[in-house]
């Protein structure tokens, strides 16, 4: 088997930077390296591309007032076959503390295409890129420990490139030195591996999931809206409330009575949720 090889490297130490300038740069650095090739075989040519990047991120601490910092290595592997629809790929991520530590804090590898951080979230994206009349996949892993936490199937939102229509981030009060606490919503499933469930927890864990029955989901049309009102007042998908949160999670699919969810003292009662006929909302 013949392979055809593309590769291109960009370090940060061929920038010719000096030490004072390196310190003076931005807190996000990138640099990344990419290869391309085909692999031949008697059943068609399968094209394969493999990007690479490291990112210095830095995280705030639970009191306010101190960061931490993390390296971030990425890698998206992405393969194309001649024949075949869609894209399979992977993402492979890694964080340490500094170039060459032998500590990794944390690694997963994970389904999907496409991988970003979100260091304002506290949060790493994975997207896969949706055949045919799948709906997008979001996966979202916590940067301060690794961990799997969110699945969403909204479509990114191009208002902001920290946030989708299926997740929903909720702040608590702010103390003069950051936010005491934060919230998450989030609806969705891997596609043909999962149960749709509602998530609802922090930037560390999830706290609550719940199964929703009685819809059959898989494709665009059928992907709801998600949203969260307050006192009959519907909240954007980034908002300040104090705690102990109370409100109303609204999900809502195409020609089908809404859902409707009390959140109350920070505990989600799926108990008395309001479903159309034939839906059901458990923890398992």
């Amino acid at each position: 088997m013949k392979s055809i090889v593309a590769f291109f490297s960009i370090c940060l130490a061929s920038t010719g930077l000096s030490s004072r300038a390196q310190k003076q740069a931005p807190h996000n650095v990138a640099i990344s390296e990419s290869r391309a090739w085909i692999k031949h075989a008697p059943g068609g040519d399968t094209f394969v591309t493999e990007n690479a990047a490291f990112d210095f991120i830095r995280l705030q601490s639970d009191d306010g007032r101190s960061y931490s910092q993390l390296l971030v290595r990425q890698i998206d592997h992405n393969e194309w076959s001649e024949g075949r629809e869609g894209i399979n790929g992977t993402v492979t991520v890694t964080a340490t503390h500094k170039p060459g530590d032998q500590k990794t804090l944390w690694t997963f590898n994970a389904p999907g295409n496409s991988g970003r951080s979100l260091p304002g979230l506290d949060l790493f994206q994975v997207s896969r890129v949706p055949c045919c009349s799948a709906p997008f996949q979001s996966i979202y892993y916590s940067l301060l420990n690794g961990k799997r936490l969110y699945v969403s199937n909204g479509q990114p939102d191009e208002r902001s490139i920290t946030e989708d229509s299926g997740l929903i981030r909720i702040d608590g009060g702010y103390n003069g030195k950051g936010y005491t606490q934060t919230r998450y919503i989030s609806f969705g499933a891997i596609d043909g591996e999962e149960i749709p469930s509602l998530q609802y927890g922090t930037e560390k864990l999830i706290k609550q999931r719940l199964f929703l029955r009685g819809h059959e989901y898989g494709d665009n049309f059928d992907v709801p809206n998600l949203s969260i009102t307050q006192d009959g007042t519907k909240l954007e998908n980034s908002m300040s409330l104090e705690g102990p949160f109370s409100f109303i999670i609204i999900i809502r699919f195409n020609e089908v009575p809404e859902i409707r969810i009390p959140v109350e003292n920070d505990v989600v009662l799926a108990d008395r949720a309001i479903l159309p006929s034939g839906y059901t909302l458990s923890l398992k």
